[in-house]
């Protein structure tokens, strides 16, 4: 999975936040909406690194962490997404049980802590020379179009 899947990812996961076949379990959107905010900040520091990413290991290691997590976040998205459309589209007697479903993001929260904090040492440190460029973190509100989450700026 490469940056653009993360890319990918990130559109899906506005589109699904937009959504009114999620408007049932509105739970679950907020989760959405937390979880789209973290991989934004993930994905700045794949876009900062992009250049010389491949010059350290170590910054190439967290790299392949944050596409694989992303990957498997995404597939538990997914599933959740099928079994809501299921329950949507089924009997009332199977309705019932739409009372059930829930998006279990803890394991990925609890990853996405972990790259977060090794993110933060390696900008914080200046580790590998990947802040050739001076790099900015931004802050946007997460009402309005397109502007959600933290992230950084390359100048």
């Amino acid at each position: 999975m490469g940056d653009t899947a993360v890319d990918i990812f990130l559109e899906t996961l506005k589109n699904l936040i937009k959504s009114s076949n999620l408007d049932s379990i509105i739970d679950e959107k907020h989760q959405l909406q937390s979880l789209a905010e973290e991989i934004m900040y993930l994905r700045g520091f794949l876009e900062i690194t992009e250049k010389k990413r491949k010059e350290h290991s170590e910054v190439m290691d967290l790299v392949m962490r944050i596409r694989d997590m992303v990957s498997e976040t995404e597939n538990i998205v997914e599933l959740f997404v099928v079994h809501v459309f299921k329950a949507n589209h089924a009997s009332d007697s199977l309705r019932e049980h739409q009372d059930h479903l829930f998006l279990d993001l803890e394991s990925v929260k609890k990853e996405i802590k972990t790259l977060k904090a090794d993110v933060k040492q390696i900008l914080d440190e200046n580790m590998y020379d990947i802040n050739g460029v001076a790099v900015k973190k931004l802050k946007h509100s997460s009402s309005g179009s397109g502007g959600i989450g933290t992230y950084f700026s390359v100048f």
